[in-house]
């Protein structure tokens, strides 16, 4: 399959804008090698492209009632998206890598990028997709072509560009859970030279949990969508293509559902005095899909943006330019608890302003040696406010737990006013464990108290890249390609911690405190007289016979005074009652340093880092209908800020902090794509590995930001279409991976994870484990029938199943709680010489139950929440193309 033979027709067809992704039958299906992709960013036939790359065309999309990125995964095994707290926390993974939902600070490691665009931002991608061309799956590193934030793959998404014959499309759905979508699009002539096409949607739909607390719905759809475009076509070689776009979406979303209801969970559900008498999410029936919540959540995003592309044919070469602005805010706020008790909420305030600019030259024609060469800027400013505010029963439900260590909140309250004292000011007897900052009695957990930040990210980065093809023969073909890329960030952080219990040192204030009990007595003037810990209950000072001379204060050591004052006739150390002792379980939040930090070099919020990526690639025509190919590529990401109050100031000595150093990716491939009479069939096995993934894990008050060693999946994958009649169309899909924690030994424990972690352990080694929430495999297949009743109408029936075998979650959770999907979608259609069109569809038609990610329930030690899948939804679409 000579892979010159189109070149020249392809650039032509793509300049002046035209249909040529969309197939419609399954025939045509089958024929791969007209489906055209720019993989590459030059055009080129599906079989053609020398690497791994999944293209779902707007025939699927529209049979399959496929709305956005969610639902078009099931057409693709080796993608996976994770609609996670909100609706703009949305996951991307390619082969089981992936990361960058829930930080503005970390980006993903899978780019999405619309007509040439980079979505800097999930959130960005998520809604509705626009009348679309097709969606192309690039698997693997893109970093040579597609820049700094592309590292485990690419999902690049082709709009239909404006016509100059006039057409277009309306389409209205009524579903269940009263979903109500309206859809429509029209293209047409200005002038002879100037083009136009609007397009717009809506999509609305009920909740599918139920608040127990109020009976509202969660989890609903509330979103709309517009989209101009102007084509530009001054002469027969240069054009311009202008895209507005703007889209809103105004939710309430997203519910979790309890697993596993631990003690402090079923605290918050147990009547007065025992607990809070709160209602909770029931962990017997998690697919009853029953979620408490006290608070109103709610999710509002507003993107908005232009981007202008021209292209100019040179003759033997083309210029390609790619301008573009956008900006998106993204208001929520979380019940982060998910409880019916008034514990806390989560509201976030993001803003994004981005703009980017491509240039690329690249030859044309056929050509035994085929180059293109490129540069590329992006600017992005972030903005984002998040606060954790405690509500009106955090003060009794934090006492229930101090209960559960053997002490309470005034006790604790107590002892650190002791501690401050021993350690500040002109009664200090222990000054090198403090100063320490007393609490006052009720000073802890206070309504309204907690912790909020405000954060700035600015990045800019740029990219120098080429690439070449070149015949050695007519069926063997080299290339390579090379990449610089240089990418700048500066952060700052203002956060305030307003709750009182997590801002003391709670280990400097036991030690300080248990040698003050054990020889309280002789401290004349120290206090006046006998401090009440408690006013309903008094205990003062547990005294000794020692005298201060015969305790070494210098060289402070609990154990060796606890000993001398012993054997001065003093009470026994072990009979010692220490209110502060466990009370670190408590301390919900990490002492907040604001950044840059001027006393600190290693807290300077930069992260400056560049990097050369390269691709090299052997393609062999074996036949006219078979090729080979082996690459061996490598990416990059850059590094990332933990923007938020759980980031830490960096440790000197282990470097663990608030950032993550870049990721690196080297990918071995090997791959083979067959064309045959009605099909296709495209086989890849790689060896990728990534070194310094950035995981970015919740550990049930916060999240860890922290670089694992080395991440390695090795595995293989098989794409294939066959027709084995006319109207009939089958596809198979399916990836194996193998997926390991070569090297990570700083990942974050979970609090009372003993199983796994050491009490009061932060960290834990996952050398040598799987990772976990990626599936081993993952199959896709579906069946297309198509019939002609007569000249004037058509139908077509489709099905499609989608297995992922059985995984555990995520490494923090007990290994018990698994997801495995064995998914069903179909749907029936009629369409009718004049464009008119109705389809039936069911998604999920089965009503298979499982979990998309599960997580340590926020502040509930032993409990597990997790977000669930979508229940069966169906309805019928009718559709009017002109």
């Amino acid at each position: 399959m000579n892979r010159k033979k189109s070149s020249a027709t392809l650039s032509k067809i793509l300049l002046a804008g035209a249909a040529v992704g969309a197939l419609t039958s399954g025939a045509a299906l089958a024929q791969s090698d007209v489906i055209i992709v720019t993989a590459t960013k030059r055009p080129q036939t599906l079989q053609e492209v020398p690497i791994a790359v999944s293209v779902v065309d707007a025939d699927t999309i529209a049979k399959s009632n496929v709305r956005d990125l969610i639902d078009i995964q099931t057409s693709v095994p080796s993608l996976r998206v994770t609609q996670l707290q909100n609706s703009s926390q949305t996951n991307f993974t390619i082969r089981g890598f992936g990361n960058g939902a829930n930080n503005p600070g970390i980006e993903s490691s899978v780019g999405v990028f619309i007509d040439g665009v980079y979505r800097s931002r999930s959130a960005a991608a998520i809604l509705d997709l626009p009348t679309l061309e097709r969606v192309e799956i690039l698997r693997g590193p893109q970093s040579t072509l597609f820049g700094k934030n592309v590292s485990a793959g690419a999902i690049s998404i082709t709009t239909k560009a404006p016509q100059f014959d006039w057409g277009g499309s309306v389409e209205a759905t009524y579903g269940n859970f009263d979903q109500i979508n309206f859809k429509g699009s029209l293209t047409g002539p200005i002038s002879d030279t100037l083009a136009f096409r609007v397009s717009g949607s809506t999509n609305n739909r009920d909740g599918y949990y139920t608040n127990i607390v109020d009976g509202s719905d969660q989890n609903e759809r509330d979103r709309w969508a517009v989209r101009a475009q102007l084509l530009w076509e001054p002469s027969d070689v240069l054009s311009f293509r202008l895209i507005g776009d703007y889209n809103k979406l105004d939710e309430n979303c997203c519910g979790a559902i309890q697993v596993v209801n631990g003690p402090a969970t079923q605290l918050i559900g147990a009547p007065a005095p025992f607990g809070l008498g709160a209602p909770i999410s029931p962990a017997g029936d998690p697919f009853a899909r029953q979620v408490a919540l006290d608070t109103t959540t709610f999710n509002t995003l507003v993107g908005k943006g232009i981007s202008l592309q021209g292209d100019w044919d040179l003759g033997n070469m083309a210029v390609t330019s790619i301008t573009s602005y956008r900006e998106q805010s993204d208001d929520t706020d979380t019940d982060v608890d998910f409880s019916g008790a008034d514990l806390a909420t989560n509201p976030q305030d993001r803003n994004y302003e981005t703009f980017t600019q491509e240039l690329r030259l690249a030859s044309v024609g056929d050509n035994r040696f085929d180059w293109l060469i490129g540069g590329y800027y992006f600017d992005e400013s972030v903005t984002f406010q998040r606060d954790v505010i405690f509500g009106s029963e955090i003060r009794q439900y934090a006492d229930l737990l101090a209960m559960g260590l053997g002490t309470s909140l005034l006790a604790a309250e107590g002892a650190s006013q002791v501690a401050a004292a021993l350690t500040t000011g002109p009664t200090a007897v222990f000054p090198t464990l403090g100063p320490l900052s007393p609490v006052a009695f009720g000073g802890s957990f206070v309504p309204g108290s907690g912790v909020t930040g405000a954060y700035t990210l600015d990045d800019t980065s740029f990219s120098l890249f080429g690439q070449f093809d070149y015949d050695i023969t007519d069926r063997l073909t080299i290339s390579g390609g090379i990449a610089y890329l240089d990418d700048s960030k500066t952060a700052t952080g203002l956060s305030n911690l307003t709750e009182g219990l997590s801002g003391f040192d709670n280990a400097a204030g036991g030690e300080a405190f248990v040698a003050a009990t054990l020889l309280g007595g002789a401290i004349p003037g120290a206090f006046g007289g006998p401090l009440v810990f408690d006013p309903a209950n008094p205990v003062p000072y547990l005294t000794a016979v020692g005298t201060w001379a015969a305790v070494d204060f210098a060289t402070f050591d609990p154990a060796r005074n606890a000993a001398l004052a012993t054997a001065q006739g003093g009470i026994a150390a072990g009979l010692i009652a220490n209110p502060l002792a466990g009370i670190d379980a408590l301390q919900f939040f990490q002492p907040q340093v604001n950044f840059p930090n001027g006393a600190d070099p290693l807290d300077n919020g930069k992260l400056d880092g560049d990097k050369i990526t390269y691709t090299a690639r052997l393609a062999y025509d074996v036949t006219d209908n078979l090729n080979a190919y082996f690459t061996y590529s490598t990416g990059w990401k850059a590094g990332a800020f933990n923007l938020s109050s759980d980031s830490r100031a960096p440790d000197p000595i282990t470097g663990f902090g608030r950032t993550a150093a870049p990721e690196e990716v080297r990918l071995f491939e090997l791959g083979f794509k067959a064309s045959f009479d009605g099909g296709f069939i495209n086989i890849a096995l790689f060896d990728q590995e990534i070194e310094g993934f950035q995981s970015n894990v919740f550990n049930g008050t916060g999240f860890d930001l922290a670089n694992a060693g080395k991440q390695s999946s090795r595995g293989f994958e098989v794409d294939s279409s066959y027709s084995p009649i006319d109207p009939l169309n089958f596809t198979f899909g399916i990836t194996y991976l193998d997926p390991q924690y070569d090297s990570f030994t700083m990942a974050g424990c979970t609090p009372f994870d003993v199983v796994n972690c050491g009490m009061g352990e932060a960290f834990r080694d996952l050398s040598g484990t799987r990772v976990p929430g990626v599936h081993e495999i993952s199959l896709s297949t579906s069946a297309t029938w198509t019939h002609d009743f007569n000249d004037t109408m058509s139908g077509f029936a489709r099905v499609e199943y989608i297995h992922e075998s059985d995984v555990p979650l995520i490494e923090n959770i007990p290994a018990s709680i698994t997801r495995s999907v064995n998914l069903m979608n179909v749907s029936v259609g009629l369409e009718t010489e004049s464009g008119f069109e109705i389809i039936g569809w069911a998604r999920n038609v089965t009503n298979d139950e499982y979990f998309l990610q599960g997580f340590p329930t926020v502040v509930q030690a032993g409990s597990v929440s997790a977000y669930t899948n979508a229940p069966r939804t169906y309805g019928v679409t009718v559709r009017k193309t002109f």
